[in-house]
């Protein structure tokens, strides 16, 4: 639906904007489908970076595991824009999802409007 309109919409109308809809929704599915993978492959790198770094430092356990975060910064701060990309494209698929169900609505509405 990305042309605002100032009247009411006929029903070809309608099922044009559900059918683009359709294809964003696809479309953002397969970005959300590659972002899982990258977030998934990220924190599992994080947390190999910092294992890796705990087990090569010396010191007390404590002191280890805070050289180990630091030395995971860089991975880890990639892990979490990773899962952060997930989050968005989530919410944007919900958004997406709602907007068909409103399309669905009007639809059904303009159906009932013209039997009436």
């Amino acid at each position: 639906m990305g042309r605002v309109t100032t009247g009411l919409l006929t029903p070809n109308e309608v099922v044009l904007q559900l059918a683009e809809l359709g294809r964003e929704l696809d479309a953002s599915v397969r970005t959300l489908r590659e972002a899982e993978l990258d977030a998934v492959q990220k924190r599992h790198t994080a947390d190999l970076v910092e294992s890796r770094a705990f087990v090569d430092a010396e010191g007390s356990a404590e002191l280890r595991k805070h050289l180990a975060r630091l030395g995971a910064a860089k991975a880890e701060d990639e892990a979490l824009i990773a899962e952060s990309v997930v989050r968005y494209l989530r919410t944007k698929i919900r958004a997406i999802e709602l907007r068909v169900e409103i399309g669905r609505s009007m639809g059904a509405s303009l159906r009932s409007e013209r039997q009436s």
